[in-house]
């Protein structure tokens, strides 16, 4: 068994399929039905293959298109697929075909909240859901957004890291403005999640019920009645009692229920009751202030090295306590490395960083508690510049570099730091056999700039930023390969020649130079040529025999010693080689002379059965011949005296025959029956199939030398029905074979 295809590399986006074409051929010496499978693709990754099955016969050729479908969320990256082709028949032996399967990021989110609506008079709670619904993991910075700026919002957590297919959780608090009377008011606002190459949003609605309702208003105005009325009644009875003693005690009952110790004392007002409760809008000293009574820190987190904020890092404030250290609030700091700390108690607090892949720092630099420095926080008042600067672990980058088709490049990937780091080396490394790179002990946090050199390629370069201990993967990079240059000298035989066409194709642009008559004469210069490649060169000048130089450049070669002689009173025959249907006939090995001393072949590819002779003497005639295998030979002459013919077309005639037909029983054509043809000398078999020119029972036999042949058709080893058969040169030849019972 035999495959090949030209797609060895498909990058395919998540949610769709691809198709790689596979070119079989049978090899075996029978019939056989090739199936398709594919090796190192999850259960999650779809196949087929059209058709599921091809039979093919011996030394045979077809067609297996395989489809790969990806879902949505399949991860991003470079995945090694090997398809194998294998037939059903015994010692059948398998094809493999490996294809590098790039499904490129498709960064994408979506975001829920339950509830979306809280009907409050102050503070409403929402819990949001952001679901990564892409094929990478999401680093997500969230936000709210309130258009009508109303609502006082916060976000906790304000960044969610989400791995692929996996969903992380949010609370959001909102506070509107107290509304004494009135209706319902709807107060909306947005969350926003973003991360790089994609965003989703939600609304979420608070609605503020006054503190005043419509029902506590027609409350206070029937007590307002009621007391009106109660006044009205008051007064009339004194008028009516007011020869009564006043009462100035009221009974001991009328007073609250109190303990023993406190009964019948008087408390100044203000003082609180006997029992020690707290008085009403106190503030219990465990736990954050509300926002506007109590105190900010707020800083900026930075790299040791690196300058730059760090975000995403946890902050800490801490007070000493009777009981030791105890965490008053944290928060973590955003993505310019700034953070904030509110609602805490005035006093002195010490502030922490910690975080995985990070040293723990005590403000300003310690790194035990001991030597941390305490920062006063005063009520209502914002203390600002609590500035710290935190080492990471060491971190790495690695990736892969692609130099085309160009196999073994040594690129050198250079790792150099974008801040001002005098005693910091770059960090260089080379990419191995297969283009991966790995830089590692890297300074973190920190921002570097990479930079990928080859010899023969144009350098790029990129920018990486990596964390605390992080084991980032960067992005894959192409080299592209730099221009070639093609320059040399051409001469007469002693000195420079002026005036000689010089001409290239590259992708079937024609690239056309001149040599100079006057200062370096002779000299011409081919530049900015795509590398790598081949290029034909061809020089050429009235008078003279044209000459073809063949120069293969690398990745960003230059040749500049391409030097030639063009030797004068010579010309040129162009012409086209085809068969009897008018196809161009490449591979034609095409002679001048009759001996064979000026030789060419016609073109296999692009314009078929072409041919170009140089450099032939314009005097007398010459003859032209033309011969290939399985064609009959031809010749031609040339009259040279003249000038030579821009385009000759010769027609060679096909040597071999075909014998073709249809093997059959009583009820028609019948497929599994060897048949065989013999000139004498060589025996050629084939098996009469199920499909064919003829249907079912057909057979074939192609290439046949010119001859008589004895066809046969074998059972069980005994031939039971046996023709003659003529094979003219060039023809088909039918031959319908009836399968005669055995004895």
């Amino acid at each position: 068994m035999r495959i090949a295809s030209v797609i060895d590399w498909a990058e395919i986006a998540p949610g769709s399929a691809g198709v790689i074409g596979l070119d079989v051929v049978n090899t075996s010496d029978v019939i056989d039905t090739l199936s398709v499978r594919a090796l190192g693709i999850p259960a999650s990754v779809t196949m087929r293959s059209d058709p599921a099955e091809l039979t093919l016969f011996p030394d045979a050729e077809g067609r297996l298109e395989v489809q790969l479908g990806f879902p949505d969320t399949f991860p991003a990256g470079s995945y090694q697929v090997t398809l194998v082709v294998q037939g059903r028949s015994s010692g059948s032996t398998e094809a493999l075909h490996d294809v590098e399967i790039v499904i490129p990021p498709r960064p994408e989110a979506s975001v829920t909240a339950r509830p979306t609506l809280v009907r409050t008079r102050g503070r409403a709670l929402f819990e949001v859901t952001v679901a990564n619904t892409g094929n990478t993991a999401l680093d997500l910075a969230l936000r709210s957004v309130d258009t009508d700026r109303t609502l006082r919002t916060s976000v906790s957590p304000t960044t969610l890291t989400v791995p692929i297919a996996g969903a992380a959780v949010t609370a959001v608090t909102a506070r509107g403005p107290r509304q004494l009377l009135g209706t319902d008011q709807d107060r909306p606002f947005r969350l926003v999640a973003e991360a790089e190459g994609t965003s989703a949003e939600v609304t979420l609605t608070l609605r503020q019920r006054p503190v005043f309702g419509r029902g506590v208003i027609t409350v206070l105005v029937l007590m307002a009645i009621l007391a009106a009325w109660a006044v009205a009644m008051l007064v009339g009875m004194r008028e009516v009692l007011g020869t009564d003693p006043p009462t100035r005690v009221a009974p001991a009952s009328f007073f609250a229920a109190s303990d023993g110790e406190s009964v019948g004392r008087n408390t100044d007002a203000g003082a609180g009751d006997a029992t020690g409760a707290a008085p009403a809008g106190a503030v219990s000293k465990d736990g954050l202030l509300p926002v506007g009574v109590g105190a900010t820190i707020t800083g900026t987190v930075q790299g040791a090295d690196d300058p730059a904020g760090v975000g995403r890092l946890n902050v800490d404030a801490l007070r000493e306590s009777n009981e030791g250290l105890v965490l008053v609030s944290s928060a973590a700091s955003q993505a310019d490395g700034t953070y904030t700390l509110s609602g805490l108690f005035p006093g002195e607090y010490l502030v922490r960083i910690s975080s995985p892949g990070y040293e723990t720092v005590w403000y300003p630099a310690g790194t035990e508690e001991s030597g941390a420095t305490p920062v006063q926080a005063s009520a209502q008042e914002v203390t600002e510049g609590v500035d710290i600067a935190v080492p990471g672990e060491p971190a790495s980058i690695a990736g892969n570099v692609s130099t085309g088709d160009v196999e073994d490049v040594a690129v050198t990937v250079t790792a150099t730091p974008t801040w001002a780091a005098d005693d910091l080396l770059p960090v260089e490394v080379e990419t191995g056999a297969d283009g991966q790179y790995e830089l590692t002990d890297l300074v973190a946090p920190g921002t570097y700039e990479l930079t990928f050199a080859a010899n023969g390629y144009e350098p790029t370069s990129i920018t990486e930023t990596v964390l605390g201990g992080q084991e980032r993967l960067a992005l894959d990079v192409t080299l592209g390969t730099g221009a070639g240059t093609i320059t040399g000298i051409v001469t007469d035989g002693t000195g420079g020649l002026g005036g000689v066409e010089v001409s290239t194709t590259f992708d079937g642009e024609e690239i056309v130079v001149g040599t100079p008559t006057i200062g370096q004469i002779g000299r011409f210069v081919l530049s900015d040529l795509p590398t790598p490649g081949t290029y034909v060169l061809t020089f050429s000048k009235d008078g003279y025999a044209a000459e073809t130089v063949v120069v293969d450049l690398g990745a960003g070669e230059s040749n500049t010693d391409v030097n030639l002689a063009l030797t004068g009173g010579a010309g040129t025959i162009r012409g086209h080689v085809v068969d009897e249907s008018g196809a161009g006939v490449g591979g034609v090995e095409v002679s001048a002379g009759g001996a064979g001393t000026t030789s060419t072949t016609t073109l296999t590819a692009g314009d078929v059965g072409a041919f170009v002779l140089p450099g032939l003497e314009a005097t007398g005639t010459l003859t032209l011949t033309f011969t290939r295998e399985g064609y009959v030979s031809a010749s031609t002459p040339v009259d040279m005296t003249e000038d030579p013919p821009s385009d000759i077309t010769v027609t060679l005639a096909e040597l071999y025959g075909t014998i073709q037909g249809q093997v059959t029983d009583s009820d028609g054509g019948i497929a599994g029956i060897r048949v065989e043809a013999t000139d004498g000398s060589t025996v050629y078999r084939t098996t009469s199939t199920a499909t064919g020119s003829a249907g079912t029972g057909s057979y074939l036999f192609p290439d046949l030398p010119p001859g008589t042949y004895t066809v046969t058709l074998v059972r069980d080893q005994i031939a039971v029905t046996t023709a003659i058969v003529q094979v003219e040169q060039g023809a088909a030849t039918d031959q319908d074979l009836p399968l005669a019972e055995a004895d």
